[in-house]
């Protein structure tokens, strides 16, 4: 049985931050819930169950500064399904400030579908876009669409495409 008495001793460590948490469920051996970290009195601890949150947390649900799990939530993220944190990288979903990732969406985006301030991949949208098919403020790609269009096909108001540089030239023949 889940020992709620035991979790819930918690609540009393908030606020003074100077006393350790080791927690895990059902046993220590077979952790399903794992929750540790050393509350800034030592080196960090890892967190390892089925549900992980700790300074370093590794499970199927990670929770932590550092996380790497199938859904991963913390500083530095590492997630299969889904990645979300400051630094998230992942196979699936990735949201975070650099984000890597098959669908990546954060201030620098890296991955087969990127949204971002900065977004790198084959579909890409934001201010500065990089790929095969992209829109943005500076559109760098194959198929570009932007305010400053560069690549072989495209629109834009400046538009530096291998399209409308034949068009120019073929006005001139």
């Amino acid at each position: 049985m889940f020992e709620w008495k035991r979790l819930l001793r918690f609540n009393r460590y908030i606020g003074r931050g100077n006393e350790e948490i080791d927690y895990q469920w059902p046993t220590s051996k077979f952790p399903i819930i794992s929750i540790r970290t050393s509350a800034g009195t030592g080196k960090p601890k890892i967190a390892l169950g089925l549900i992980a949150l700790g300074d370093i947390a590794v499970g199927v649900v990670a929770a932590g500064g550092v996380s790497l799990g199938v859904i991963s939530l913390g500083a530095v993220a590492v997630g299969g399904v889904l990645a979300l944190g400051a630094v998230a990288i992942g196979n699936g979903l990735a949201a975070g400030a650099v984000a890597i990732g098959d669908l990546a969406v954060g201030a620098v985006a890296i991955g087969q579908s990127a949204v971002g301030a900065v977004g790198i991949g084959e579909y890409a949208l934001g201010a500065v876009a990089l790929g095969e098919h992209v829109a943005g403020v500076v559109a760098i790609g194959e198929r570009v669409y932007g305010v400053v269009a560069i690549g072989e096909h495209g629109f834009g108001l400046v538009p530096i495409v291998g399209d409308f540089i034949r068009w120019i030239a073929g006005l001139f023949d």
